[in-house]
């Protein structure tokens, strides 16, 4: 089964994977960076619906997911489920939900299993107030989740799932970032990345109007994507040969 740097799983030993008038005007000044700020996060995530992505490893189509934005007041949430083809190990089946704070993209919750060879696994992650915890297959684990220092945000990421790079440029955008924590629920550990802010070769195919956020390390990937929609269009993670293109979308 394919494995981002992020994914990797604990083992068990029976084998299964687991502030006058300055002050108002300052004031005001601030509120309307906090609502542009909002405002370009709201644009940079793709809009409410369905999409289909093709994920490649080489010549070879290695798993096809499917991926549903949805918004609700203050919360957006992004279902996605995925099946890779493994012939190891037979199919897999990998299904996450994630939810974010519409505005701010900080996140709330993940929800995923990995259904392989008739086992399921089970990860959750829960975040609020600046700190959080994860749950593996029913058991509260007491590794903590807090943002690490110097970084300015925070995202989920896990395993080859799509929604792992999906909020990335509205994040990025939002923030100005140039360091993130990342939460893996399925190894559940937290490290950070940094961002890459040299321009990036754009790949033939993609639209005359995608632009890239990168990252430069811990893995060096690459994310294109329509800035007017937010539509995330190919993920290129070139040290594993991987490349996400989407396929179908509304």
């Amino acid at each position: 089964m394919t494995q981002l740097w992020m994914s990797a799983p604990k083992t068990t030993p029976e084998g299964e994977t687991h502030v006058s008038t300055r002050i108002f005007v300052s004031a005001a000044a601030g509120f309307a960076a906090i609502a542009a700020a909002a405002a370009t996060a709201q644009a940079a995530l793709p809009p409410d619906g369905t999409y289909d992505y093709s994920l490649r490893q080489g010549d070879s189509v290695i798993a096809t997911s499917t991926v549903t934005v949805r918004r609700s007041g203050s919360v957006t949430s992004i279902r996605e489920t995925q099946t890779v083809n493994q012939t190891a190990v037979g199919t897999v089946q990998l299904t996450a939900d994630l939810t974010v704070i519409a505005d701010s993209l900080t996140p709330l919750s993940f929800d995923g299993s990995t259904m392989s060879s008739g086992k399921t696994q089970e990860v959750k992650f829960a975040y609020s107030g600046g700190s959080g915890y994860f749950i593996q297959n029913g058991e509260r684990l007491s590794v903590p989740v807090k943002m690490i220092f110097g970084t300015q945000a925070m995202i989920v990421q896990d395993q080859s799932l799509v929604l792992s790079f999906l909020t990335l440029p509205a994040v990025l955008q939002a923030t100005k970032a140039n360091s993130l924590t990342v939460a893996v629920p399925t190894a559940s550990r937290i490290f950070a990345i940094t961002v890459d802010p040299a321009p990036q070769n754009k790949p033939s195919g993609l639209p005359a109007a995608d632009v890239a956020v990168a990252i430069a390390s811990p893995i060096a990937y690459s994310v294109w994507f329509d800035p007017n929609t937010g539509v995330v269009d190919e993920i290129d993670v070139p040290s594993q040969s991987l490349v996400i293109s989407l396929t179908k979308h509304p």
